[in-house]
């Protein structure tokens, strides 16, 4: 079971993009007659998330801390707001990876799993 850790109250948890990629679920085995047997893996909704939000300077270290400390820099699960409000839980794949803005805001980009199993 994975650990799902609490989001910093500073965060929302609301992402300026969103882009879901399904997951692909089934295995498929060449059987020797010829023929493919699939079964699905998961019967729940898996995806990947490709993510952006632009936050105030003064937030990069609590974001920082939520990804390296609470998160465990990914090992540890995490509440998300997904576009339609609903609070999804997900594992970052990696590490942010951050852009400057001016000295006064910078832009995140993360990638998230949603697996069937959270």
């Amino acid at each position: 079971m994975v650990d799902i850790v609490a989001r910093p109250p500073q965060l929302d948890g609301c992402w300026k993009t969103w882009v879901e990629t399904p997951v692909d679920v089934v295995l498929r085995t060449d059987m020797d007659s010829g023929a493919i047997h699939t079964r699905r893996r998961f019967t729940g909704r898996s995806y990947i998330v490709d993510a952006t939000v632009t936050l105030k300077a003064e937030l990069y270290d609590i974001f920082m801390q939520w990804f390296n400390t609470n998160q465990q820099q990914g090992a540890a699960a995490t509440y998300v707001t997904d576009p339609q409000g609903n609070q999804v839980v997900v594992q970052w794949t990696a590490p942010p990876v951050i852009g400057w803005v001016d000295k006064n805001a910078f832009q995140a980009t993360v990638q998230m799993y949603h697996g069937a199993h959270f």
